[in-house]
Formats: structure tokens, sequence, C-alpha cells
């Protein structure tokens, strides 16, 4: 029978929910960003000026999503602090650095995309072939950050399902 972990304290409880609801807004950014990205896609070759605008916008898209990060970093530093008792306290500071870890990976990515917006800017108006293929990798990265940041919220939501 496999063994469920204890919780984390639940004096930190309004942290997590914390960090699963700026977590939630951050892989809205990320959405917004990537949909973006795909519809200025095709507007590289028609309408140049409206290709610029959508990519700013997509650019404030993910330094927004960097923003709800750094955020998370901040609830995560509180949780850290705290310590675990009682029974299988490894197993949930198992799960808080899992979450921790998942995060930064999530932080990596968007920061490869924030690297590749300024590959992109010099290049789109001259390179077309060269720019899509730049919002490709774009649009990977950022499905990397998203799928990091949901296997943080699931890490966050067992922690939550632990027994006391």
């Amino acid at each position: 029978m496999p063994t469920i972990p204890r919780r984390w304290p639940t004096e930190l409880e309004t942290e997590r929910v914390e960090l699963i609801r700026v977590a939630d807004e951050a892989v809205q950014y990320i959405q917004q960003a990537r949909s973006t990205l795909e519809q200025a896609s095709p507007e590289l070759s028609r309408n140049i000026h409206l290709a610029r605008v959508m990519l700013v916008t997509a650019e404030r898209a993910v330094y927004d999503a960097l923003t709800c990060i750094e955020r998370m970093r901040r609830y995560l530093a509180i949780v850290r602090g705290a310590d675990i008792n009682g029974r299988w306290p490894m197993v949930a500071a198992r799960q808080r650095d899992d979450s921790e870890h998942a995060l930064e990976r999530a932080a990596q990515s968007l920061e490869e995309v924030q690297d590749l917006f300024e590959r992109l800017r010099p290049t789109y108006p001259s390179n077309l072939t060269l720019a899509e293929a730049i919002l490709a990798d774009m649009t990977l990265a950022l499905a990397r950050a998203r799928r990091s940041i949901e296997q943080m919220v699931r890490l966050l939501t067992e922690a939550a399902i632990g027994r006391d």
C-alpha cells in the first residue's frame, strides 16, 4: 500500500493556495503569448507593422508571466522557511523541493523566450524564414514553461491531499 505523504504545514495553506492562483495567472499569460505568436507568424509576410505590434504584445505577456514567477518565488521562500514535522516529513520536503525546481525550469524557459525576442527583432524584417524558425522556438519554450508550471501546481495539490 503506497504511503500518502505528510501535508505541508497548515499555517502555510494561504501561501500554497496563493501559489496555485498565481501559477494559473502565469499560465494564462503564457497561453496569451503563445496564441499571439501563432497569429503573428503569417502576418510577418503580409503586414510587418501588425506583426511588430503582435510581437510586442506577446513579449509583454511573457514579462507578465515572469512577474508571476517572481511572486511564486516569494511564496516558495516563505514555504521553504517552515519546518515539516510529523509522519514522513521528508516526502513533503521533497515535494517542496520538486515544486521549486519545476518553477526554476519554467523561469529558464521564459528567459529563453526573452532572449529569442532579442534575436527576432533585427531578423524579421529581412529574413522571414529565420524569423518563423525563431517563432517556432519561442512557442516551444512557452510550452515547456507551461508544462513546468503545471507540474508545480500538481505537486502543490498533492501536498494538500496528504495525511495529517
